[in-house]
């Protein structure tokens, strides 16, 4: 390999649009720089190439997102996330009122419901409903102190059981302050639309109702707890399964109808979540499988530095692999006359 091939080799990490502007400049400049006879190229060049070609992705992923088509895509990703992590915040405090109004005089008891929990479900709605209002920025600002309780939850609970099995919502949280605080041409609510607000508003309502409308009708007394991947929890009835599947539905339907461009960018941003999901409750603990988790008394032994590395890396690096598959589909093909 010659030294010019070398250096096109390197180069071949730019972006396409990139090399065909400036890639005859640049090998120009770093032959006309080589010492005479020199092979190979020097390392602080492969470093400086390399470098520039991170760099030079980064921008033009920052160009790609930074269109009105992402921005809304954003705007509508931070309102139904909120949605979600409100059904999950508010499902107990909704069951203790419901049992305090059926007859039981202390709901769940007072330390299975403790206050943070009907703080952060409130916390969660607010943010949904300001979003949807178009007060985005508030919403962002709002909606970083409820990320933070669900980051240092995820963070408790693994120091106490040594388990990542309830990281998904963290990483969800944490995307609504990022996604909300993007400026969009329009609201998030003037964006779904006022039929898929009705849409999301009822599966919000399926599933923060599903495990107080099981118990207070005695529905799931005679059936045995569910276990499954599908619902995201485990040892609920089987009433409760039901609903909380439907609201899980309901809440994919409002996504997916959408038009195209819009329900293509709000599924390439949830792309991260889906991977945690995948990661923590499918594959961690697979026997036989690098996501093996040993038990010690009983007590799932901690992460490896690899799988932690895969659960921090493998979300970022498949998110980067959506936007790129979307923007290829989406690129016009040529034009013939």
């Amino acid at each position: 390999m010659t030294l010019e091939q070398a250096y096109r080799w390197l180069l071949g990490c730019y972006p396409r649009a990139y090399r065909r502007q400036y890639e005859d400049e640049m090998i120009g400049v770093l032959l006309d720089d080589a010492t005479p006879g020199q092979r190979r190229p020097a390392a602080r060049d492969v470093l400086a190439l390399l470098g520039g070609a991170f760099r030079a992705h980064v921008r033009q992923v920052g160009a790609r997102l930074s269109v009105d088509a992402w921005r809304e895509a954003a705007q509508v990703l931070g309102l139904i996330a909120a949605l979600v992590l409100f059904v999950r915040a508010a499902r107990l405090p909704v069951l203790h009122l419901a049992l305090l109004a059926d007859g039981y005089p202390d709901g769940l008891g007072q330390e299975v419901v403790s206050w943070p929990v009907w703080l952060v479900s409130v916390v969660w709605l607010l943010v949904a409903m300001l979003a949807a209002f178009g007060w985005s920025r508030t919403a962002a600002a709002i909606a970083v102190c409820a990320a933070a309780f669900e980051v240092v939850r995820v963070a408790q609970d693994y120091a106490q059981y040594s388990t990542v099995f309830n990281l998904w919502p963290a990483v969800l949280a944490a995307m609504v302050p990022v996604a909300l605080a993007v400026r969009a041409p329009r609201s998030a609510g003037a964006v779904v639309a006022h039929w898929r607000l009705g849409l999301l508003t009822t599966a919000t309502l399926v599933g923060v109702a599903a495990p107080s409308i099981a118990t207070v009708t005695s529905a799931d007394r005679r059936t045995e707890p569910v276990r499954g991947t599908w619902i995201f929890t485990v040892g609920v009835g089987q009433i409760e399964a039901i609903l909380l599947t439907v609201g899980y539905l309901l809440f994919a339907l409002a996504v997916l109808s959408t038009p195209a461009v819009l329900r293509r960018r709000v599924l390439a941003l949830l792309v991260p979540v889906g991977v945690t999901l995948v990661l923590t409750r499918v594959l961690l603990g697979t026997t036989g499988t690098f996501f093996e988790r040993s038990t010690d008394d009983g007590v799932l032994a901690a992460l490896t530095s690899a799988q932690w590395t895969t659960l921090l890396l493998a979300p970022a690096l498949l998110f980067a692999v959506a936007v790129a598959i979307l923007h290829h589909r989406e690129r016009p093909g040529p034009r013939h006359v």
